[in-house]
């Protein structure tokens, strides 16, 4: 029953989620957070059983950790994603995760060093990768995990529009959660949301219902 929901906006990336563990008939707790910062310009959001999503957010962050480590550097987002789609089709064949994925990340236009600090020209660009558990990847601008993709796909599909702004792009969140607590059956609860921008990785609205500071966000 999760739900991820991500659209790219003008300079980042927005990621919401629900925020129920759930199993069956059973709720286990309302407050869980499945969307994992990666990187400080990268996260995913994961639908799925909680051992997977879980375990799989871990073992792409420490090998990502590791190769900062050994190479000095952090890979791109399109990077991340292939090395994600990569390990997901692998597992495929041995002891699959059952993860359907949304990645989002945000990348320098151009970097410089000056005076052995690396500096970012530019705004930097947002982008978003589809990702299931089979392997299959895609760049998106918006997408959807889970059973929220029957109503809300039309939404996105109709309001998202290339130069989008975060407040905007908040707004399209906003009536997706509406759309969802109108017309599906399942209480989702409260939906978590991060952005990530040129400024990293940050909390919108926390698991809890809490609001950020926008400014700050």
């Amino acid at each position: 029953m999760d739900s991820i929901i991500g659209l790219r906006y003008n300079g980042g990336v927005l990621l919401a989620s629900d925020t129920n563990n759930a199993r069956s008939i059973l709720v286990y707790q309302h407050d869980i957070d499945k969307i994992s910062q990666l990187t400080p310009h990268s996260m995913i959001g994961l639908s799925g059983p909680n051992c997977d999503l879980v375990n799989f957010s871990e073992f792409v962050e420490k090998n990502l950790t590791m190769y900062r480590l050994k190479n000095g550097d952090t890979l791109s987002t399109s990077g991340i994603a292939n090395y994600c789609r990569s390990e997901l089709a692998t597992a495929l064949r041995k002891g699959p995760f059952q993860v359907n994925t949304l990645l989002g990340g945000w990348d320098a236009e151009t970097k410089k060093t000056v005076n052995g600090v690396e500096k970012v020209d530019g705004p930097g660009v947002g982008s978003l990768y589809y990702i299931d558990y089979m392997g299959t990847m895609s760049p998106v601008n918006y997408g959807c995990q889970g059973y929220c993709s029957n109503f809300v796909l039309s939404v996105l599909d109709r309001e998202w529009h290339e130069g989008l702004s975060k407040e905007e792009a908040l707004e399209i969140i906003s009536h997706c959660e509406q759309v969802l607590k109108k017309r599906f059956l399942v209480d989702q609860g409260v939906f978590g949301v991060k952005k990530v921008d040129k400024e990293g990785v940050g909390v919108v609205r926390d698991c809890k219902g809490n609001l950020e500071n926008l400014a700050a966000a």
